[in-house]
């Protein structure tokens, strides 16, 4: 008997690989549904998914229908389809086995009321209540389950601006009535005391002084908690660059004196670094850059920077310093020195020279800056030498709402500069120079990312003009950061050789659509015009030179690595050239 077992067992696990192997292919097909709500049924759809993984027969096929019915009907009710149907058909008879899934979504309920109560402390006022559409509700709208999952966070964050930070949810009730085809929402919430900043806990600090991290906060104690606030300490921390992480959090209570508790607790990044870029274009050919960077020299974040830059045109030494809370907090001593050459088609100077001064940082985007400035300029112009002893006052506000350095998807930044200069020697060389640049970034998709990027640049030179303002300092238009078709500093008034001499004044704008096709490439179409001009403002009646091109994006970890090839629509004959190409890191503007 014995024997026999043993027998009988061997010829089952000889068969047992043979009857693994059988399978039951098939070809499945989806009707009744179309645009996202066909993409959200074949994504939960397991026949769909596993037509390249046959099952090993009928009964484990239909097993997978059984489940695609249940996930199909709840993905119809997340979407607001109460009444749908889902029909599974499978003809096992053909070769392959056909699968058939058709869904009729029926009638779309509508979200017909989302109601919010608040159980309040006793003797404590109640907060107001979210709008609609301020928390992602779409009164009328298709009763969607996602909108309403989503908006019981929005609702804790919005009391939490209010100063309700311990506020949660006590009770959803969602009712759906077939009848009227409608959904109603009543949301139960129990806000919590109403809550003010208290003491402030600082952790994973070694080099770094505390009294720098409290500096930065924007509260006072005692003050009605917001958490926009939080926010604006978290940013400015991160800002910095001294952080390698910073995370910010509440007690669960309050205190004894009916404060709130809030703690940062900080890892501290590496305080130096090095850094290398380089870029190359056809007019301005191979340059690059290296610099060396100390972001807490003295143990209160003083930040001091060393770069060099060698290029074809320009080569420089610069060193800043920047000491924060001087004085009083928001209030930075900034200080310059730079040697630098210059050799353009349009002129060759070999400048020293040296600011100091302040800045502040106005609110939570505002920066503004005042300094004191000289410097010492040996220029070469059409086969002129000429020495330039200017002092100067640079003057400059800031406004920089964008959300990336390297690839803003939203926001603007604004520079408005002023900056008189005055001779300290015989020349009595003395003139005004004003500038406005802004750029504005808006997300039109999200899938693909698509960001439509716009940027315009003003300048006028007063006080003196023509031969009496160093090459230098006069407003040339063309080359990268302007209009890209046209040449370094050519799109503006020229010599009888045609080389750039600058002007007066200048108007520059474009746009640009940055479409990231996959995680790592994006395409990006623009267009651009602008002009420098002689006089101190700009000419009416002289055509502003423009162009258009197409620019390739290979997004890495550092930021994108942009190729543009750009193309003159309205080209001057034997001066122009037919196309400009530029390389370089990080996006043009």
């Amino acid at each position: 008997m014995r024997r026999l077992a043993g027998v009988v067992l061997a010829l089952a696990l000889a068969a047992a690989p043979a009857r693994a192997q059988e399978t039951l292919p098939y070809e499945a097909d989806l009707t009744g549904v179309e645009n996202d709500l066909e993409k959200r049924i074949a994504d939960a759809s397991r026949l769909l998914a596993d037509q390249d993984r046959p099952p090993p027969g009928l009964p484990a096929l239909q097993g997978r229908a059984d489940r695609d019915r249940e996930a199909i009907a709840e993905v119809l009710r997340s979407e607001g389809y109460y009444e749908g149907r889902v029909d599974i058909e499978i003809d096992a008879a053909s070769h392959p086995a056909r699968v058939r899934i058709r869904v009729d979504p029926g009638p779309a309920f509508v979200l017909a009321a989302y109601d919010i109560a608040f159980a309040v402390p006793h003797g404590q006022p109640p907060p107001e209540k979210p709008a609609h559409d301020a928390i992602g509700i779409d009164i009328g709208g298709r009763a969607r389950a996602e909108p309403v999952a989503k908006a019981d966070q929005a609702v804790i964050k919005a009391l939490a601006e209010q100063g309700y930070p311990l506020a949660k949810i006590a009770d959803r009730r969602v009712v759906v009535d077939h009848a009227a085809r409608t959904m109603r929402v009543d949301l139960a919430v129990d806000t919590g005391p109403l809550a003010r900043f208290g003491p402030l806990t600082v952790t994973g600090l070694s080099a770094i002084d505390q009294a720098w991290v409290v500096d930065r906060v924007p509260w006072r104690n005692g003050e009605r908690f917001s958490l926009a606030a939080l926010d604006r300490f978290r940013k400015r921390l991160a800002d910095s660059r001294l952080f390698a992480s910073v995370r910010l959090s509440t007690a669960d209570a309050l205190d004894a004196d009916g404060l709130l508790p809030i703690t940062v607790a900080v890892t501290e990044g590496k305080p130096r670094s090095v850094g290398f870029g380089a870029s190359w274009s056809t007019t301005e050919r191979l340059g690059g850059q290296a610099f060396w960077e100390d972001r807490n020299l003295l143990g209160g974040a003083e930040r001091l920077r060393a770069q060099l830059t060698a290029s074809q045109i320009r080569n420089a030494f610069d060193v800043t310093y920047d000491g924060p809370d001087v004085g009083m907090p928001d209030q930075d001593l900034i200080a310059a020195l730079k040697a630098e050459d210059q050799d353009t088609r349009a002129y060759h100077t070999r400048t020293l020279g040296g600011s100091g001064g302040l800045s502040w940082q106005l609110g939570e985007n505002w920066h503004a800056s005042a300094s004191g400035a000289v410097e010492r300029t040996f220029e070469t112009l059409e086969g002129v030498d000429r020495f330039f002893t200017l002092a100067s006052a640079p003057l400059e506000l800031r406004h920089d709402s964008s959300d990336d350095v390297l690839d803003p998807t939203g926001g603007d930044r604004l520079t408005l500069s002023a900056q008189p200069f005055f001779s300290l020697l015989h020349d009595q060389t003395q003139f005004n120079r004003f500038e406005i640049y802004d750029t504005r970034y808006l997300k039109m998709l999200d899938r693909p990312r698509t960001v439509l990027a716009g940027w315009v640049r003003f300048g006028t030179i007063q006080g003196a003009g023509g031969a009496d303002v160093p090459a230098a300092h006069r407003f040339y238009v063309g080359g990268a950061g302007s209009v890209r078709a046209f040449g370094y500093q050519k799109a503006g008034p020229i010599d009888a050789a045609g080389n750039p001499v600058g002007g007066g004044s200048s108007l520059a704008f474009g746009g640009e659509v940055r479409v990231k096709v996959t995680d790592t490439v994006g395409l990006v179409p623009f267009i651009e015009a602008g002009r420098g001009y002689a006089g101190a403002m700009p000419d009416p009646a002289l055509p502003v030179f423009w162009g258009g091109g197409l620019g390739l994006r290979y997004f890495t970890t550092i930021g994108p690595v942009r190729a543009d090839v750009a193309i003159p629509a309205n080209p001057r004959s034997g001066i122009d050239d037919r196309w400009q190409i530029y390389l370089s890191l990080g996006q043009a503007f």
